[in-house]
């Protein structure tokens, strides 16, 4: 997967516009769209933004890794298991329709 493609997913699975998104890490809107739309690359400080943003690996978003990983340091996240990490893969495969199905049956288990 292109880094275009992941930064664009990113956003997309967290329901942010490229403006909100722009706003959150200081970068324009018609930045975020260059990256996404494969016409410019992050410079290091923007992905070390994005890393923190959505807590995940500089490695994942450049490609070089499937593992979602995360920052090392006071704020890191919990490190994924393999098997969080293929749930993972099977929700990002899903369309829109069946992951709001499966958010709701998420939230019904949670409530038991």
């Amino acid at each position: 997967m292109y880094i275009s493609e992941i930064l664009k997913s990113l956003r997309s699975e967290s329901r942010l516009t490229q403006k909100q998104l722009g706003q959150r890490l200081g970068i324009s809107q018609a930045t975020i769209a260059c990256y996404e739309n494969g016409l410019r690359e992050p410079h290091i400080e923007s992905l070390i933004a994005y890393a923190d943003l959505f807590d995940c690996s500089v490695d994942y978003l450049v490609g070089r890794s499937d593992d979602f990983g995360g920052p090392i340091g006071k704020n890191a996240a919990p490190v994924l298991t393999q098997e969080e990490i293929a749930l993972v893969k099977q929700y990002r495969e899903l369309d829109r329709v069946s992951r709001q199905k499966l958010e709701g049956y998420l939230a019904c288990l949670k409530q038991n």
